[in-house]
């Protein structure tokens, strides 16, 4: 692997030397990678990495089970949710390796229906509804780091409009916003 292109948002003073990527300094590094299994599926997972001053630092890449997917093909409307290569039917789990829930949602041939992210910690960081057979949402619940409800968002689409209303936990409004869409022929 060649670290030394750039490209996107990778910086140029990150090295490789042999396959060991090499950092300037000690911080917190996002990693976000693509891969491609099967017929064409590419599949994607982040991850942040803390880089301690340590001399030597040994880190494992955490692939989840639960994995978005589309086609490579520009202009492909292919995407689903796979737990390794099975399509997502029903309840799906995917744990960190500590034991604790990664993830977990209810899935229809691959869509979700209702997906539920966990933090580390195992305490929860985003809950999503979607529209049957769609990626568009109906609901978005937002929780602090204790895990308890501070912001979540209604959706109501349209083939024109979607408007997106965010709410306070207490329900009280704080904010409205209308995104229109082109109408594909």
């Amino acid at each position: 692997m060649n670290l030394n292109i750039v490209k996107g948002n990778l910086q140029s003073d990150i090295k490789s030397d042999k396959g060991v990527a090499i950092v300037p300094a000690a911080g917190l590094y996002h990693l976000t990678s693509n891969f491609v299994w099967g017929d064409n599926m590419v599949g994607m997972f982040d991850q942040t990495i803390n880089i301690t001053d340590s001399p030597k630092q040994v880190d494992t890449l955490d692939i989840p089970a639960l994995k978005f997917t589309w086609d490579g093909v520009l202009h492909s409307k292919y995407w689903n949710y796979f737990k390794c290569d099975k399509l997502c039917d029903g309840l799906e789990t995917d744990f960190y390796s500590n034991g604790r829930k990664r993830m977990e949602g209810e899935f229809k041939n691959g869509k979700p229906i209702h997906l539920t992210e966990y933090r580390d910690d195992g305490t929860k960081e985003n809950e999503f509804w979607y529209q049957l057979v769609t990626n568009q949402y109906e609901r978005v619940n937002y929780f602090n780091e204790s895990g308890i409800l501070e912001t979540y968002e209604l959706y109501q689409s349209s083939k024109r409009r979607t408007k997106k209303t965010t709410f306070m936990a207490n329900g009280h409004r704080i904010g409205r916003e209308v995104t229109k869409h082109s109408i594909e022929k």
